[in-house]
């Protein structure tokens, strides 16, 4: 599975490597409450986690987690990227957003040189919800350890053929970050949930976009994943 999300060094695996986001937080108040990093260390370079529970090194907002088996790190975790993946293709990873790509208008022929970069908005579920090329399910609200946020299914719909973007030309530029940018192809499905104050910062989550009620799949163990999440900034 061609699995979306994060350019890094090369794209995040290329651009077609796999990211995403996932979080969660124990405690109370708009940004929860900290605690003590537990567990080991994420490992610095790419390959299998044993089950248990890691903190990150990096990422900020700092957090800790804990994993089953099937779990591995993709590419190196940074400041604003945390992805991790699931068995042969899956996964799911966390998102630091300071910077969005302003989309171009509809019907208009656009070209990579066309892309714009802006402060990301304070309403970052809306602006995805209000992106002329992604569609997305109805928001629910959610509280990840203590933070309250909403999530929701996107899906990028009705890219024009000539919409040229950083990632091609069948998929959507979202954000930009350290390692890249992260975008969303045409037809693939995601599940995400925004966070807009995480200790001050706005974190992106998103997995799947396996069927929830498929015991095992990597968006039922992304859910698991986020459970475990605990904030850990001092």
């Amino acid at each position: 599975m061609k699995r979306r999300l994060l350019s890094a060094a090369p794209m995040l695996v290329a651009l077609f490597g796999v990211v995403g986001l996932a979080l969660a937080l124990g405690a109370c108040g708009a940004g929860g409450a900290k605690e003590q990093a537990k567990g080991r260390p994420l490992p610095k370079d790419h390959g299998p986690l044993h089950p248990g529970e890691y903190h990150s090194l990096k990422f900020e907002p700092s957090l800790s987690f804990k994993v089953g088996k099937g779990w591995a790190t993709d590419s190196p975790e940074t400041s604003d990227t945390l992805p991790l993946v699931w068995r042969e293709g899956g996964g799911m990873g966390f998102l630091n957003v300071k910077k969005v790509y302003k989309p171009t208008e509809p019907g208009t022929p656009s070209f990579s040189s066309d892309l714009k970069v802006v402060e990301a908005p304070k309403d970052l579920a809306g602006w995805l919800q209000n992106n002329p090329y992604i569609e997305t399910s109805k928001p629910e609200p959610i509280t990840v350890g203590g933070v309250k946020g909403l999530q929701f299914d996107l899906v990028a719909k009705g890219v024009p053929e000539d919409h040229y973007s950083l990632c091609g030309t069948n998929c959507v530029d979202m954000f930009q970050v350290s390692t890249g940018n992260a975008a969303l192809f045409e037809g693939e499905k995601l599940h995400c949930i925004v966070l807009e104050d995480v200790e001050g910062e706005t974190v992106y989550i998103d997995f799947g976009p396996d069927d929830p009620k498929d015991k095992g799949s990597d968006y039922t163990e992304a859910q698991k994943v986020v459970e475990s999440v605990k904030w850990t900034g001092s």
